[in-house]
């Protein structure tokens, strides 16, 4: 379907009532930088999907140990519980804040609450991570070994 670019091939082939192919070891895909996930949020408005927009990082000062959720504008001052008025802050940070307006007590945030759009898309990279997985799995093919960068030192 002119998707995709085979640079390389195994040498196996496969065979179909049309004819016998060699089957694609390495794929250059243009339009696909890398996988993409999807998942509902919009109408969920929860701890945990509040934690998911924003990635598990307090939005004060990027820590990612002892969460918890915190009013932008406090409710004691009026703020309600939705999406552009909740973000994820360390328990630090929230006690810091305390009552207070993000302006008041001197802090900022790292990015705008907003609510996700109706499908909140997570790009998952293929990282070093992944490729040491496949290593370890079933190691990586051989014909694949030119076209991944070095491991650098």
């Amino acid at each position: 379907m002119a998707k995709a670019d085979v640079l390389e091939y195994y040498d196996q082939t496969v065979s179909s009532p049309s004819g016998s192919f060699y089957i694609p070891a390495v794929l250059r895909v243009p339009e696909l930088l890398q996988v993409v996930k999807r998942r509902r949020v919009k109408h969920s408005l929860s701890r945990k999907n509040i934690l998911y927009r924003d990635g598990f990082t307090c939005q004060y000062c990027s820590s990612v140990d002892n969460l918890t959720i915190d009013h932008v504008i406090p409710t004691a001052r009026g703020g309600k519980w939705e999406w552009e008025n909740l973000v994820t802050a360390c328990s630090r940070c929230n006690s810091r804040k305390g009552q207070k307006t993000v302006e008041q007590a001197n802090m900022k945030l790292l990015k705008v609450p907003k609510a996700p759009k109706e499908f909140d898309i997570l790009a998952v990279p293929l990282t070093k991570a992944a490729f040491r997985t496949l290593k370890r799995s079933q190691g990586l093919p051989e014909e694949w070994l030119q076209y991944l960068a070095r491991p650098s030192p």
